[in-house]
This record gives C-alpha cells, structure tokens and sequence, in this order.
C-alpha cells in the first residue's frame, strides 16, 4: 500500500480545538472529495501529547494502492486554492512512502 503522510503545526493564534473541528467537519470532506476514487484510506491524528516537544499539531495518512493514483490524486488537490483549514497550518511536511505490514 502506497501512503502519503503529513505533519504539520499550528499557527500561532488560532485555537486548537476550533481548528480541529474544522479540520473535521470541512477539511476531511473536502479532501475525501477531491481525491476521489483513487484515495483508499484517511487517518487523521491529532496530537495529544509530546515525547519530544516541538509545536507539533497534527498528522495524516491517506492511503492508495499506487504511487501513480497517489501523485494523481495529490495533483488534483494541489490544484485548488487552500481551504480554511490549510490556512491555519504551517510546517507542513510531505512524504510518500510504499508500505508493508510485517506483523
């Protein structure tokens, strides 16, 4: 399974919990929306507590079953302005990885 995960943090200002809901509510639609039908799973994570510090907000994985369908679906989205949500983001980092359940 191909996997493209994020994390990001929060800008300052914004509340945490209303982004969330946000988050939720608008984002999570939005994107299910957009990289429809080669998007196979969302995982949203919100950070509860740090290990090891940092202004660390949250995490996604979004799952395909290629590294084409991924790139294709990302593209699509790339394409739009950002929502509400993206705006209050920041330290956004990106990676595809090819993933294997080993247990």
């Amino acid at each position: 399974m191909i996997k493209l995960i994020s994390t990001f943090g929060l800008k300052p200002g914004f509340d945490p919990e209303e982004t969330y809901q946000l988050w939720i509510r608008e984002h999570v639609p939005y994107v299910k929306k957009t990289m429809h039908p080669e998007l196979k799973g969302y995982v949203v994570g919100r950070v509860v507590h740090s290990l090891t510090g940092g202004e660390f907000y949250g995490a996604v994985q979004l799952s395909y079953n290629t590294l084409d369908d991924a790139k294709r679906a990302w593209s699509r989205l790339l394409a739009n302005p950002p929502d509400e949500f993206t705006k209050r983001i920041t330290d956004i980092r990106r990676i595809i990885i090819d993933e294997k359940d080993i247990m």
